[in-house]
């Protein structure tokens, strides 16, 4: 117990870094990648295609889910079921104006409020779902979401016309009576159009359902709801410069360096090192996300996108490794550190070994995904990558239990009519 509490007073987990300076511009990409999983292509682009920044590519069903625009001018090299790829190239004088032409949207001049504001922001590539909550109390989370992410500071502190234009559109779109802005217990600020709440400054205080305790005493109250000071910036950004949003803020960091960073979407990850002077060596680990609760990925050509927050090597050597497949040693360091309160030794078990439905039973749908349990692990089992898993495969479960329960059983139907197929899933999400 004494090396648990010792882990969360470490100074690497202090959310607090002191970095107050702007932003700086990431590179102008030589090719992206972007995600378009769920998404259909607009008629008429292809590969070849020429496109523009600020032209849109794609359009998504759900109503929350911001539609997809180019962040450069470039050329379409491939389009698959999951991304597309663009390079790029030199305008011409056409694509140009094609560019000069695209339209200003004076978010603040128009007259739209609440639920009418939703489809306006989702044409301009914003992910609106937790801007627009039905709550009587909308939290900001004002934190660095992981140990080691440093963009809060600075949207706080250097960033503040753009945060007051996304608070301005924040209170027109949402419904809350009251909205807070939960910052660092450390951080004095004034002037903005919220109420300030000062709270604890030591990770996993950033996890949203751990802050909603820190600023209403309660766990899971109703009426609360949480939206992050990323999505704020979002919003904000649109708002100052009146185009679809095709960037992000992300930390891009390693042992020795970190820098916070405005990058394109799609951004290629072996691009955004070598632009901060980060070099991969052999046996490093990419991240992707929060040291802790990111995912590693394999490979340079991956990308970024705008909901991304940071882009993280992690040495080799300052892991322990995995050795063999990790059997759990029954040491209970992860139920101790779990702010949960749950057993992710038992969790990440039940997941190993395809047992899915124990771990709903373990109540595995409350875990927070903070990663403390798998930075603890003396055996360095992957416990949050196996708790996920689980979570994955009984959301599959649940899904097709629905589809059973939808599928015609053929009673009641009028003679000489054939029972109707049964549903098929949406390959594309």
């Amino acid at each position: 117990m004494k090396e648990m509490f010792q882990m969360l007073s470490d100074p690497r987990f202090h959310l607090v870094y002191g970095i107050t300076q702007r932003f700086s511009e990431g590179p102008s990409p030589r090719q992206v990648r972007l995600n378009r999983e769920g998404f259909t292509i607009v008629k008429g682009l292809g590969k070849k295609s020429l496109v523009y920044p600020y032209q849109l590519l794609a359009e998504h069903p759900s109503p929350y889910k911001g539609n997809l625009f180019s962040p450069m001018f470039g050329r379409v090299t491939d389009i698959n079921e999951r991304s597309i790829f663009l390079e790029a190239v030199e305008p011409d004088d056409d694509l140009r104006a094609a560019a000069h032409e695209v339209s200003h949207v004076d978010l603040l001049s128009l007259p739209e409020r609440g639920a009418d504001l939703i489809p306006i922001l989702k044409n301009l590539g914003l992910n609106t779902k937790s801007l627009g909550q039905d709550c009587e109390t909308l939290i900001i989370n004002g934190l660095n979401p992981d140990p080691g992410v440093t963009w809060a500071e600075p949207m706080l502190l250097a960033h503040q016309r753009n945060l007051h234009k996304g608070l301005e559109m924040l209170r027109r779109l949402s419904p809350a009576k009251r909205i807070l802005l939960a910052v660092p217990k450390e951080i004095r600020i004034q002037h903005y159009d919220a109420e300030i709440v000062h709270v604890p400054s030591h990770y996993p205080a950033s996890v949203d359902a751990l802050l909603v305790k820190a600023v209403t005493g309660r766990e899971n109250p109703e009426g609360v709801g949480v939206v992050g000071l990323h999505n704020v910036w979002s919003l904000g950004r649109v708002a100052v410069t009146g185009r679809p949003l095709i960037e992000t803020v992300i930390t891009i960091g390693s042992l020795t360096h970190s820098g916070n960073y405005i990058v394109k979407d799609g951004s290629m990850v072996g691009e955004l090192l070598a632009f901060a002077n980060i070099e991969l060596n052999n046996g490093d680990t990419l991240v992707r996300g929060g040291p802790l609760r990111g995912e590693s990925i394999e490979k340079m050509s991956r990308s970024v996108t705008k909901g991304a927050t940071g882009l993280f090597v992690v040495e080799a050597g300052t892991v322990p490794d995995m050795e063999g497949h990790s059997p759990c040693i029954n040491c209970g360091a992860c139920t101790l550190i779990c702010p949960a309160r749950l057993s992710p030794n038992l969790l990440s078990r039940y997941a190993e070994f395809a047992l899915h439905e124990r771990a709903r039973k373990e109540h595995v749908d409350l875990c927070l995904e903070c990663g403390l349990c798998g930075y603890v692990c003396i055996a360095r089992r992957p416990v949050l990558q196996y708790i996920r898993l689980a979570k994955h495969k009984l959301a599959e479960i649940d899904a097709t239990r629905h589809l059973v329960e939808l599928k015609p059983t053929g009673h009641g139907q009028p003679d000489g009519n054939a029972p109707a197929e049964p549903v098929k899933g949406d390959n594309n999400g």
